[in-house]
């Protein structure tokens, strides 16, 4: 840099800027401090170096900063500007008088509760800048400022500027240089692996920081070189941090020991479950820090009135901390499905407001009273938030208990009583609960005892089933291992008919017992489940759940163990489908690959675990001669099949296919073992609405061409493959405005062909779009060379108001008709672009987003070119007025290709695919169904199904160049 360069920042600054001079600096950047005369403020500019300015885009650096500008918390420094001086980026920032917490580290020991102040406002200010979708990714106490009573956090979206801007390949060569991108000391293994990150990695930043306040020393204080620190992030775990300091509270040290996690999903779930930790430990006094260098001893009475001041300030603080951020927290932390966080945080508010109507209207609303008896009597009860299984437990009491206040919705019960035992379970709260202890825990080994109880449910897909008398019986806790299945087969179990009770039937037709053995083998063609060699499970996978074995081979180890398979009503009594979006959320499914039985903490209401995902469980009844009903999903499935069944040849050995045995207490009612048989629907005589009624359904649909008012919010991911840009715009209803996210592909030229996306129900367990779902549906159509638009609809992610399932029943009309809209504005919005070819788009949907897309592409068809429709059909339950899929399917006339599973349960072959393909009113030539060998879920068979789809959209959007 020259000498003259203050001037030319100055004049780069723009007029009523004087730069009065360097601060310092380190890494890659210089600060200066300069003096905004027209506001009368000073402000700090901070130039990157020029190793990485020859790096960076000046256009994609300053957007992604206009970008982070918009944080306004209190708790965070603001970025005010960014620009450039030569070839040089620099952005700008208030002053904050104060210190960095690195200065305040380099003297004695921090005292806890200054410790825990900082530590909570560094906290706070991540929660509120993740919901914002902003991570900072170079939390280190050089970027937190104390001023006054408050931890303030520097620098948000500067490390995302520099590697959003950077070209490719350029972001490990910018990680490299050190503090802009990541600072080795404090980066999470992920980052420093160069994956890709979330807020997470900024909990893990935090968890290094609270250790060095902590303990005075840095985690891995020995590693001096970056490769050093940044091998030790990837590789090493520290020691516990109570080892180190006995005399810390056990929550904070367990919470400290968490956010250290390597495993990123082993961290808390996100920084509002570190402010809600923080909030709970009685330590924590929101806004109070006193630093020794500012106590200065004088008189007595001195001494005595700051007493008295603290004590008022104390309080004041409690208070404000109680109108101004309780209540936000509330509502994030039940939004999470986090119900006794946000009582707890509730109780703390009444606590410092008793009279405040809007926390006694709160606590009203969330919680309720209820009475809690045991047997035997005098048994401990503990609760905890289902989604947090290692938070703390918070005690109730002993039975009986008359009365107690508990949060509304789902939660973790732990009853115990010395000399007893132990019982955990989840359950929801009514009037009164009964835990029968006693008869719990003289359950066989490794089972759960379910009561007797009646059983009738509405089951998606099938219609109401029941209802049932059942007796009590017990259930597998886990389903059946490997290790427990391989007893099975050294124990000569293929070889002795005397467990296969059940008659080997296909398609009507009985078989020899030599035609049906041959056919249960395994890789290496011995007797064994599909999965293994050699008669042998994995090496490795004694305690994973079996796979790959048929409805015949569960029932025969069923019977070999001295159980049977479990009904469809018992698997279901066990397994509520209410119990889904907690159930799916702390189990293995929408995931990858089988884990351990009982790795994932899933709890059910009598205390089994891995009924969501892990292996798919077969039952004992039948869907028809062909099929039985296997339930509740395994680890690869969407989460919606937890609650919604399959039905599977009880031939097929699928990798996903495991059993759970049960053992009866008394004789079942014969109608809880027969067939169970579907709701259907004759499309064959149906009839679509006249024209003019037609006519008068469409219009709920249509929607004014107001402004758009799009805003493209920055860039929020940028990979070799694809650029990712947010956008916001105006919906067409309501003073609402709705995100929709633009995957535009790199290494061809626009403008862009594009597909409209439309995801599964699989999403609607996710609040936050941030996290977007169904990636493997349509990630390759973008590294063909194809934008991708995917909208936030109506009712998805941080949209989800009323809990709808799939379908467009009356209750789901309005928000059908809202989705189309969103999809025309969605339409609306590409044609303003000029980097997107509006003359080839098209429409891709996946189950929810396929079937229903049936409506969404025949109102807008005439802005398409090509439509694809994965694992769609009709809906087989009876529609509201103007949301039937039979009026519009006879008027869709554009180019469409259905890809379907032949084993789909949800839209059967017969029943949902076939009569929609045949009654679209695309020609014939046009239109094309695929039937792949796979359930519900074609990306089972992804190459195919890649395959088909791009080549439909080559036939009809163009090959891209």
């Amino acid at each position: 840099m020259t000498s003259n360069f203050q001037q030319q920042l100055e004049a780069a600054l723009g007029p009523g800027f004087t730069v009065e001079r360097e601060l310092g600096g380190g890494g890659m950047s210089r600060v200066f401090l300069a003096e905004e005369t027209r506001l009368g403020r000073r402000v700090v500019v901070k130039v990157l170096e020029s190793e990485l300015g020859v790096a960076l885009s000046a256009d994609r650096f300053e957007r992604e900063i206009q970008f982070a500008a918009r944080l306004q918390d209190p708790r965070i420094v603001p970025l005010l500007q960014a620009g450039q001086v030569g070839d040089l980026p620099f952005y700008t920032m208030p002053y904050v008088e104060g210190e960095t917490l690195r200065a305040r580290l380099t003297r004695p020991p921090v005292p806890l509760d200054e410790a825990l102040g900082i530590l909570r406002d560094v906290a706070l200010a991540l929660e509120y800048a993740h919901a914002r979708d902003v991570v900072h990714r170079d939390i280190k106490p050089e970027n937190i400022l104390l001023s006054g009573r408050t931890a303030v956090v520097a620098d948000f979206g500067i490390a995302k500027a520099v590697s959003a801007a950077a070209p490719v390949g350029g972001a490990t060569t910018l990680t490299t240089m050190g503090m802009i991108v990541g600072t080795p000391a404090y980066m999470a293994p992920e980052q420093a692996a160069g994956d890709r990150v979330d807020g997470r990695a900024d909990l893990y930043a935090w968890g290094v920081i609270a250790y060095e306040i902590l303990l005075g020393v840095h985690p891995f204080a020995s590693r001096t070189t970056a490769q050093a620190l940044l091998a030790a992030q990837i590789t090493e775990t520290p020691v516990p941090l109570r080892q180190r300091r006995p005399d810390l509270p056990p929550a904070l040290a367990t919470l400290v020991d968490q956010c250290l996690a390597k495993d990123p999903n082993q961290r808390p779930r996100d920084a509002a479950a570190v402010v809600a930790a923080l909030s709970d430990m009685a330590a924590v006094r929101p806004g109070f820090r006193l630093r020794g260098r500012h106590l200065v001893p004088i008189a007595v009475a001195v001494g005595l009135l700051g007493v008295a001041g603290g004590w008022l300030y104390q309080r004041s603080e409690h208070r404000r901390w109680a109108r101004e951020d309780a209540m936000p927290q509330v509502g994030r932390l039940a939004e999470q499905n986090r119900p006794l966080a946000a009582f707890r945080t509730l109780k703390q508010a009444q606590s410092y407001l008793p009279a405040d109507s809007q926390i006694v209207n709160s606590i009203a609303e969330l919680a309720r009273t209820i009475a809690v008896r045991s047997t035997p009597a005098d048994a401990n009860i503990e609760i905890q938030d289902y989604l947090e299984p290692n938070s703390a437990w918070l005690p109730l009491g002993r039975t009986p208990i008359a009365a107690v206040e508990i949060p509304r919705g789902l939660i973790r019960w732990r009853i115990s009583k010395p000399g007893v035992g132990e019982l955990l379970v989840a359950r929801r709260s009514r009037d009164t609960l009964w835990f029968a202890l006693d008869s719990a825990l003289a359950a066989p080994t490794g089972m759960v005892r379910v009561p007797a109880a009646e059983w009738t449910d509405f089951v998606d897909f099938v219609g109401w089933v029941g209802p049932y008398q059942l007796p009590a019986f017990y259930l597998d806790r886990f389903e059946v291992t490997n290790r427990q299945y391989q007893a099975f087969v050294d124990a000569g179990g293929y070889l002795d008919p005397h467990y296969w009770t059940e008659t080997l039937a296909e398609h009507g037709r009985p078989l020899t017992w030599a035609g049906a053995m041959a056919r249960f083998r395994d890789r290496s063609g011995r007797a064994g489940p599909s999965t293994w060699e050699g008669g042998h499970y994995p090496q490795g996978q004694a305690d994973y759940p079996v796979s790959g074995v048929s409805w015949y081979e569960a029932s025969a180890y069923a019977a070999f163990a001295g159980k049977t398979l479990p009904t469809f009503s018992q698997w279901y009594l066990a397994a509520p489908a209410s119990y889904g979006r907690y159930t799916v959320a702390a189990s293995n499914i929408g995931r990858s690959s089988p884990a351990p039985v009982g790795s994932f903490k899933g709890l059910g209401p009598f205390g089994t675990y891995d009924m969501a995902g892990n292996v798919r469980e077969w039952t004992l009844n039948t869907l028809d001669a062909d099929r039985r009903f296997i339930l509740g999903g395994a680890a690869s499935s969407p989460t919606y099949i937890y609650a919604e069944p399959e039905g599977l040849s009880p031939f097929d050995r699928s990798a996903g296919n495991g059993i759970r045995c049960v053992k009866n207490t008394a004789p079942l009612p014969a109608n809880a073992t027969r067939p169970i048989t579907p709701f259907d629907r004759d499309f064959a005589n149906v009839r679509p609405a006249s024209d003019a009624v037609f006519r008068a359904y469409r219009t709920r649909y249509m929607y004014d061409r107001t402004p758009l008012n799009a805003k493209v919010e920055g860039v929020v991911e940028d990979t070799p493959d694809w650029r990712l840009e947010k956008v916001t715009l105006d919906a067409a209803y309501g003073n609402e405005r709705f995100a929709a996210y633009l995957f535009l592909p790199k290494r061809v030229r626009p403008p862009y062909q594009t597909m409209a996306f439309f995801p599964s129900a699989n999403i609607l367990g996710l609040t936050s779009s941030r996290e977007l779902g169904d990636g493997p549906f349509f990630d390759y159509v973008i590294k063909s060379g194809r934008a991708v638009l995917y909208p936030v609809y109506q009712d998805t992610y941080e949209r989800r108001t009323r809990g709808t399932k799939p379908g467009a029943s009356q209750d789901n009309a309005a928000i059908t008709a809202q989705r189309a809209k969103d999809l025309g504005r969605a339409l609306d919005y590409l044609t303003t672009r000029s980097d997107i070819d509006s003359t080839r788009l098209g429409y891709l949907g996946v189950s929810m987003g396929a079937a229903e897309g049936v409506i969404y592409t025949t109102l807008w068809q005439d802005r398409l070119k090509a439509v694809v429709l994965l694992d769609g059909g009709f809906f087989l339950d009876p529609p509201a007025p103007g949301t039937d899929q039979v009026d519009f399917a006879p008027r869709f006339t554009r180019p469409v290709l259905m890809v379907n599973g032949r084993y789909d349960f949800s839209f059967s072959l017969n029943r949902a695919q076939l009569p929609l393909f045949r009654m679209l009113g695309t020609p014939a030539a046009d239109k094309r169904h695929v039937i792949l060998e796979t359930p519900h879920g074609v990306t089972a068979d992804r190459p195919a199904m890649i395959r088909e789809v791009l080549a439909w959209l080559d036939k009809y959007l163009g090959r891209v160049e």
